[in-house]
Order: structure tokens, then sequence, then C-alpha cells
């Protein structure tokens, strides 16, 4: 019976070393597919929010702005991220009490943690791992109402290190940001100013929002990349356990039968 179990119990974790061993692949095909694109967007996008900063400085506040931060927590449908997804909620919980803010979540990974959470606004968006920016339109019609925006998300720095990265938007809260203070006579705006401030508000955020998700989408895979390697190797420690327990196992019952076998022929000697 031992024997029995122990073989099932080895089968098992052959099992399951090998499913590890394909999701550790198809992370790994993720980021070769992904890194390089991301990694030379960053640029771009950084050049945006500059751009971005400007134009909030020179744009009139929004008649429709909710005068409230709202604190995005950027996570997936499905995955194991090892300890990063709970840093990404930690960090989010963190900034969503600092703020007193309302609460957007990406992905199911994130929502069991404030699901049942009512003493402020949640809004819950589903958004597919192929996402395209087309996808977000609802996500970005939301985050440009609010006044301030924080984007709480994994970077990927390198395979080994995905680090929670914080991003703060003033979208629209009537300040002026004094590190760089700007002459609107420098700029001729058309077709109106606040055509243009509601324009930026959905499409840049929208942009911005977007390239967040793509940056998450390559840590969250770089991270599940590692769980499964790590899980993969403690499955092939796990099994040589196994092994040298059935095989010892095995040695005995075959010595206890050669035992008896021994037994038996002394005993009929003896009789004799």
């Amino acid at each position: 019976m031992q024997l029995e179990t122990l073989k099932n119990e080895i089968k098992a974790i052959d099992e399951l070393s090998d499913m590890t061993n394909v999701l550790e692949q198809v992370a790994a095909k993720e980021i070769s597919r992904m890194r390089q694109r991301i990694l030379d967007s960053r640029e771009f996008f950084q050049e945006a929010w500059r751009i971005y900063r400007i134009m909030h400085q020179i744009t009139p506040v929004s008649p429709d702005v909710v005068k409230q931060d709202l604190v995005v927590m950027i996570t997936l449908n499905w995955g194991m991220f090892g300890s990063l997804l709970n840093r990404v909620v930690d960090k989010s919980e963190e900034l969503y009490q600092k703020y007193s803010a309302d609460l957007l979540i990406t992905g199911k990974m994130g929502q069991a943690t404030f699901l049942n959470r009512d003493e402020r606004t949640t809004h819950f968006f589903q958004i597919p791992n192929n996402a395209t920016y087309q996808d977000m339109d609802q996500l970005k019609k939301v985050l440009a109402k609010y006044a301030q925006v924080h984007f709480v998300f994994p970077k990927y720095y390198k395979a080994s290190q995905q680090e929670v990265e914080v991003v703060s938007l003033i979208v629209s809260d009537g300040k002026k940001n004094t590190e760089e203070p700007i002459a609107p006579k420098q700029f001729t705006i058309e077709p109106n100013v606040q055509d243009v401030a509601n324009y930026l508000n959905q499409t840049i955020v929208g942009v911005l929002a977007f390239n967040y998700f793509q940056e998450a989408l390559l840590a969250y895979n770089a991270a599940q990349m590692l769980s499964m390697r790590n899980a993969h190797d403690h499955a092939k420690e796990e099994q040589e356990k196994l092994v040298f327990r059935y095989n010892k196992a095995r040695r005995e019952l075959i010595d206890a039968k050669l035992r008896e076998l021994h037994g038996h022929k002394y005993a009929r000697k003896g009789s004799k």
C-alpha cells in the first residue's frame, strides 16, 4: 500500500513539474515578444507625459471634474505572480487610505481584496491581456473625470527584478505646476482651449494608462516565469525525495520477502 501511494505521489509531482515547465516557457515567450517593444516605447511615453504637463498648465479646469483622488490598481485576470501582486495590492491600499481616494481596479486578481469594500467608489474593469488602446475606451472616460489619478503597477527592470511603480497625474484640479512655469501666449490653441483640454484628458491620459497596463503585463509575465521556475525546481526536488523513499520502501519490501523465503527454506530443512 505504501509503494502504491508513493508511486501516485511521484506521478502527481511529475505532472506538476511538466505543467510548471510549460507555464514558464509560455511566460518566457510573452516576455520575449513584449520586452523590446515596451522598452523602446518608454521614451515616447515620457515625452507624451511632458507635453501633457505643459498643456495642463495652460488649459482650464473641466466643469465636470470630480474633486477626488483616484487610485488605479493594475492587475490581470490570471497568473501566479509570487509576492508581486501582494505588493501592488498593499501599495494601492496605502494610497487608497492616504488620499481617501476612489479606486479603479483592472483584472480579477486584484478584485477579491476590495470586492466588499463600500466606503468609497470602486470601479472594476476586465481588460484582456491582449488589449488594444480601443479596448480601454470606457476606462479612460472614467480616468478623465477625476482631479488626480495615481497609477499603481509593477514595472519590469530585468527578468529577476520587478518593482512596484506609482505614477501620479494631475488631470484637472485647477492648480498650476510651479516647477516649469509656462506662458500661455507662447501657444495657439484651436478650435478652443476647453475642447483641447477635454480631448487631452481622455486621449493622453488613456494613452498613458494603456502604456502602464502594458508595463504591468510585462512585469507580471516575468514574475510568473520566476514563480513557475521556482515551482518546477521545487517539484523536481520533491520528486527526487519521493523516488528515494519509493526505492527505499521497495528494497525493504524485497528484503522482507527474501527473509520470508529464507525463513521458509530453513523451516523446511529443520522439519526434515
